[in-house]
């Protein structure tokens, strides 16, 4: 469903003329509409986009003038023929519903549509200039429609780096200018101009890193998951396939796909593509970028080896790029300039030997027309099949709700699965950014900081990026979990998310006396970190925790110790050896000095030292010093142990 095909028949209808006039006005009126885009809104509120919009019409503009120069002074005429080909105007025709279907579910995508007409103006002003800079006709119709849009479905740069969108597609017009081969005895393009030119960008944004900050393909191939999406191309691709004849690349790609997934699934219990078995970007490649008539085999064997070759790079490539920590959705693209060469190579071996004659049977056992309409029946019976099943929607169909599909992961990462951990990551960012979870987003911390998923490394200040997007979001966790990297690492993003975070804290405390929300609160007052420092909110807050807190207890066991409060330590002290019994220091620290001063039980220094011995024993240097002492020195904080983070999905 993109670019050119050259094979089929187009009315056409040349006019030429020797003067400047109207040969002239036709790029002039383009270059000074271009010029009128850097006007717009989205222009003007961005100085970047503003010239790169400026720049490109300088360009264009220079050149024009250049060549109308030159032209003034030789024999001849600029050339012009009108050529309306069907697959140029049907193609385009289908793209624009699927453009116009996702911005029904994504604004962004019309607020986008009048920089997409302007890089409309940009491309037929470039294929002009391109054509008659080489003496040739411009070939003046719907041709650059489905280059543009196919491309617009697929990727944006931000507007800060506009002009890279430009070079995308001037790099297609060159590419298929310039890059040809004879194929039937006519020059055609060897690429697919869109996915040539998009690859080659791929490659650069890859090897920098830079494709989740230049570009917004990762937002596009997530908001492009939009209800029924999948059934909206299927229908436009019959149109497509029912007119040209491509109906098998579609068909081999995808039921490669199907096979590879139930054997990998077969085998791991675990869905290859970890969201979707087919997602809507990849459904939208399946039709767009392998399916261009110019570009790939003519043969029936050739067409179905075309599609099984794009489904297997699909899958190879989407694993490699996973494993290397880089923008996935490029995986649709990479393959096809490399098969786009292998075009002639896959026809030859169709076409000869063994091979050749079961393809000529198979293309002679009917005409054309019914063959190609025999494998539609196909396509339509493996995707309503595909569909029926639910195959189609969701790989984990006995997982309904955000929670239960990020449970399923954690425990495929705690039974160390295959690929589970960059499996469970991608997952949850798409339910993330997808769909607004803040529970996702809080999990998206967690694997930063808590090291359950091996394979991703520690980083704390992405994890306080997501931590703070689900407190945003109402995740009481996620609040949580920002108060934790605010107390006891010193980290936020800013005051105002620390107070906002804190807040719902105390909203949740008041409101149920949650126990995690009332200790970090606790533990605010206490230390005078986002509230007024007051030891007896701090005690107050701690003791609506209940003895099952440890962290509660503990802090009440320091501020008492502290002499801060007169408050009984009788009634915590049973939670306190329960806990040192078990290794932990920070309780038998405290055990040491309530024994030594008589807080809460009777005073026994021997009893005091043997805690002291036992917190050295467990872990903790200060012990280790004060042990040596003949007597204790004045109590002093002890190392404290760090509250765990929170997550409202534990693994059992």
């Amino acid at each position: 469903m993109a670019g050119p095909a050259h094979n089929i028949p187009a009315h056409s209808a040349q006019t030429q003329d020797t003067g400047r006039s109207r040969l002239s006005v036709l790029p002039a009126l383009l270059i000074l509409g271009l010029f009128g885009f850097a006007f717009m809104p989205a222009a003007r509120a961005n100085s970047n986009l503003f010239y790169s919009i400026v720049s490109s019409t300088i360009g264009l503009g220079a050149w024009w003038a250049i060549l109308s120069s030159s032209r003034r002074r030789s024999v001849g005429a600029f050339k012009v023929e009108v050529v309306i080909a069907k697959p140029h105007y049907v193609q385009a025709a289908v793209q624009i519903v699927i453009l116009l279907y996702w911005g029904w579910y994504w604004p962004r995508a019309y607020a986008e549509l009048p920089l997409i007409a302007a890089q409309l103006v940009f491309f037929y002003t470039l294929d002009a200039l391109l054509a008659w800079s080489r003496g040739r006709v411009w070939r003046f119709g719907f041709g650059p429609l489905p280059i543009v849009i196919s491309t617009n479905l697929l990727l944006w740069f931000k507007h800060d780096w506009y002009i890279f969108q430009f070079l995308l597609l001037t790099t297609g017009a060159l590419a298929k200018q310039f890059i040809t081969w004879n194929r039937e005895g006519q020059r055609r393009h060897i690429f697919n101009p869109s996915a040539f030119a998009q690859s080659m960008f791929a490659i650069v944004l890859l090897t920098t890193g830079t494709s989740n900050d230049l570009t917004w393909g990762r937002e596009i191939a997530a908001s492009f998951e939009t209800p029924y999406m999948l059934l909206v191309i299927f229908l436009g691709g019959l149109v497509v396939q029912y007119l040209f004849h491509v109906t098998l690349m579609t068909l081999a790609a995808t039921a490669t796909l199907l096979i590879f997934n139930l054997i990998y699934t077969g085998i791991t219990d675990l869905p290859y593509f970890v969201t979707a078995n087919i997602i809507a970007p990849i459904f939208l490649g399946l039709h767009l970028l392998v399916t261009d008539p110019a570009t790939s085999p003519r043969t029936n064997l050739g067409r179905t080896l075309f599609g099984v070759l794009y489904g297997l790079g699909f899958c190879a490539l989407f694993r490699v790029l996973d494993m290397c920590e880089v923008a996935v959705f490029w995986d649709k693209l990479l393959p096809v300039p490399i098969l786009n060469l292998c075009v002639p190579l896959i026809d030859r071996v169709c076409s000869a030997g063994v091979v050749g004659r079961l393809n000529f049977k198979w293309e002679m056992c009917m005409s054309a027309f019914r063959m190609n309409l025999t494998h539609m029946t196909v396509w339509v019976a493996l995707f309503a099949g595909m569909w029926k099943s639910g195959f189609i929607h969701d790989p984990l169909p006995e997982n309904k709700t955000v929670g239960e599909t990020i449970l399923f992961w954690k425990r495929a990462v705690a039974e160390g699965k295959p690929n589970a951990g960059h499996s469970m990551v991608m997952a949850v960012g798409a339910l993330a950014r997808g769909s607004g979870s803040a529970e996702a987003y809080n999990e998206l911390g967690l694997v930063c900081v808590d090291g359950s998923v091996p394979e991703v490394e520690r980083n704390d200040a992405k994890a306080l990026h997501y931590f703070n997007q689900a407190c945003e979001l109402g995740s009481i966790d996620g609040c949580a979990n920002v108060a934790i990297q605010y107390l006891f690492l010193r980290q936020r993003l800013s005051d105002e998310d620390v107070t906002y975070a804190f807040d719902r804290l105390e909203e949740s405390c008041n409101a149920m006396a949650e126990s995690t929300s009332c200790y970090l609160l606790g533990n605010a007052f206490e230390s005078g970190k986002s509230r007024e420092r007051s030891s007896q909110r701090a005690i107050e807050l701690y003791g609506r925790c209940g003895l099952g807190n440890l962290y509660a207890v503990k802090g009440i066991a320091r501020i008492i110790l502290r002499g801060e409060s007169g408050h009984d330590l009788g009634e915590i002290a049973p939670t306190l050896e329960r806990a040192c019994q078990l290794g932990d220091a920070e309780s038998c620290w405290y055990l040491a000095y309530m024994h030594e001063t008589g807080s809460g039980v009777e005073t026994n220094p021997t009893r005091a030292r043997q805690f002291m011995e036992k917190a050295c024993q467990s872990g903790s240097k200060k012990a280790c010093i004060a042990a040596k002492h003949q007597q204790l020195p004045p109590f002093a904080n002890p190392e404290m142990n760090v509250p765990g983070w929170t997550s409202a999905y534990p693994v059992d």
